[in-house]
């Protein structure tokens, strides 16, 4: 069976788009049959796509630290089951309620309220379980397509193709995902609990606070706001490419503005001049440790993908 494997090559064979889309609706289809994990685990891939390296590999407790987010929103905040039997929960949900047993964590709380130290501690706990059972098998879905791993390196690898059309069709894959999340999850919890379902499925915990983030860019010399070029009197941190696309907190891609321009940009993408500041400003950046995996390929692509996804291009009211 596939969860048993401890390492696999990607198979090496030519994919078309149409392949693609043929084994990611084969996987859609067949993922839930006992538990939501390997659901999960392609949310969790989608949303890390900012963080693999040039060569396609991704740790597995990166990977960890989104799935745990994912999960902390349906197990604690929502009380959703995870599993398909009626009495008796899933690995995940016995480590996510010991944890919070373990603190006397308020279930109104989000992930983003942990501690670093306990997100560090809990994404181990949950890298236990999905190394056991989920890598292997989510490899086998995929006719072994998708990616190499390692489960005593704890990495994956995920193939360029893949790479690209989860960039490609990330709103649509995301949004086919959830769906049949949705399905399972109705399956077996009570009608209270599937209220507003699809809105439970597709939260994503709130953003970190941006601070640190701020704090950076001013001592590089960032004191005007990035689009109208305004001295900053009131500052705001604003994702140059949408939260809602990247669904993750990368230097890269944050900009110091103005809140008349971060309201009027709102969820649009600014015009391609500002593209090419971003990339000039981001070579001042390139030695400091939140520039991690970062490339120019990587911030190109990225806007490009999201204009295909459908993001609306912004140009600032008013410039110096």
């Amino acid at each position: 069976m596939g969860w048993r494997l401890d390492i696999a090559e990607a198979n090496e064979e030519y994919l078309t788009e149409s392949d693609l889309w043929r084994l990611t609706q084969q996987f859609l289809m067949n993922a839930t049959y006992t538990t939501t994990y390997k659901h999960i685990l392609m949310k969790s891939l989608l949303e890390c796509t900012t963080e693999i390296d040039e060569t396609g590999k991704i740790d597995f407790l990166e990977i960890s630290k989104h799935v745990a987010k994912i999960y902390w929103n349906l197990v604690i905040t929502n009380e959703l089951r995870q599993v398909n039997i009626k009495t008796g929960e899933s690995s995940i949900e016995k480590v996510l309620k010991n944890f919070q047993m373990k603190y006397s964590i308020p279930s109104e709380w989000n992930f983003e309220n942990l501690s670093e130290s306990q997100q560090s501690e809990l994404s181990k706990n949950i890298n236990i379980v999905y190394k056991k059972y989920v890598y292997g098998s989510f490899y086998s879905s995929f006719n072994g397509t998708i990616y190499s791993f390692n489960k005593k390196e704890e990495w994956v690898k995920l193939v360029p193709i893949y790479i690209v059309f989860f960039e490609k069709y990330k709103r649509i894959l995301m949004n086919v995902t959830n769906y049949q999340l949705s399905i399972f999850l109705e399956k077996y919890n009570s009608s209270e609990l599937m209220k507003s379902i699809l809105s439970k499925v597709e939260f994503v915990s709130a953003r970190q606070s941006l601070g640190e983030f701020k704090k950076i860019l001013l001592q590089h010399g960032q004191t005007n706001c990035f689009y109208c070029r305004k001295p900053l009197k009131k500052i705001h941190v604003d994702h140059f490419i949408p939260w809602s696309y990247t669904q993750n907190d990368v230097l890269w891609n944050f900009v110091l503005s103005c809140p008349s321009c971060n309201s009027s940009k709102n969820n649009r993408i600014a015009e391609i001049e500002f593209l090419y500041n971003l990339i000039d400003r981001n070579k001042k950046l390139t030695h400091t440790t939140y520039m991690k995996n970062y490339t120019e390929k990587k911030l190109n692509y990225t806007y490009e993908y999201a204009i295909q996804n459908g993001f609306n291009i912004w140009t600032p009211n008013k410039k110096l």
